[in-house]
């Protein structure tokens, strides 16, 4: 049962970026923060129906929500942008790399040790950054696509560091009060500038598919990975995790949307799955 939410988690990470790539591309006039309000309450909904309704709020652990909905703010942002205006495969897996956030976290405030092969897999993750942004072919670099990836990498990166800590703080439990009280923000930072776009009927409807999908997504994701990390150890979950929502990423990149990566940014690409995969060992 573990591997199964495993496949789901995997599978659902790539989606998420999805049906972001999916609502820019059908939507003549896209009000990005109402996609964002939306997907967020979504996900928030998601945490309230999971926990069959049996919460325990508690101020302590408020602190390490606002974190995490901060982050959450600046990655949805940062990941809605960037496969905007930049390629969905190249996107994901920029975006993976913000697993090295939590990873110097974890060596300078938790001690944890540092394996050799980590360091390989660093070398290998700055070469891949220089082959992926060659300027050749329809997935070419641009300052506007770097901006909001690295935001969505920094945010990406912090929601996992604060997820972790509240976690061993409390010791896996609030898992869905956390995430709430997370998502709660997100959602009223993301309502307010949404409501000066002013959506109407007709663009809440077009919306909402593609928020569903994507909240739902996320929610799963988040309630999976904190479930499986008493179930499956760190060096298989992770990797797994990262490598195969890239594997899985470039796949509809190239098959959905006919994305087209230069030669060198396949092998920049390949050896970024690579580096993702030993960063995690």
């Amino acid at each position: 049962m573990r591997y199964v939410l495993l496949f789901v988690a995997t599978f659902a990470l790539s989606l998420q970026s999805v049906f972001q790539k999916q609502y820019n591309a059908r939507e003549k006039k896209p009000n990005p923060f109402l996609f964002m309000s939306l997907a967020a309450l979504f996900s928030l909904l998601f945490f309230v129906f999971t926990s069959g309704f049996s919460l325990r709020f508690d101020a302590s652990y408020l602190p390490y929500s606002i974190g995490f909905g901060l982050s959450y703010v600046s990655s949805l942002i940062g990941m809605f942008f960037a496969v905007r205006y930049g390629s969905l495969a190249i996107t994901m897996l920029v975006i993976s790399y913000s697993l090295v956030i939590p990873t110097v976290h974890g060596i300078v405030f938790l001690h944890d040790e540092v394996k050799p092969i980590a360091y390989v897999g660093i070398v290998l993750l700055l070469i891949s950054l220089f082959l992926v942004n060659v300027k050749k072919g329809e997935a070419a670099f641009s300052v506007k696509w770097l901006i909001f990836a690295v935001l969505g990498f920094v945010g990406n990166g912090m929601c996992t560091t604060f997820q972790k800590m509240q976690q061993l703080r409390f010791d896996g439990e609030y898992k869905s009060e956390f995430m709430i009280c997370a998502l709660l923000l997100a959602t009223v930072c993301f309502l307010v500038p949404a409501l000066f776009g002013k959506p109407n009927g007709k663009a809440l409807a077009h919306c909402v598919p593609y928020a569903l999908g994507n909240g739902l997504c996320n929610g799963i994701v988040n309630l999976f990975v904190m479930i499986l990390t008493s179930l499956i150890p760190s060096a298989i979950l992770y990797p797994t995790i990262s490598a195969g929502g890239i594997v899985i990423a470039f796949l509809f990149a190239l098959l959905v949307y006919r994305e087209k990566l230069s030669k060198t940014q396949q092998i920049g690409y390949a050896i970024g799955v690579t580096s993702v995969v030993l960063l995690n060992l």
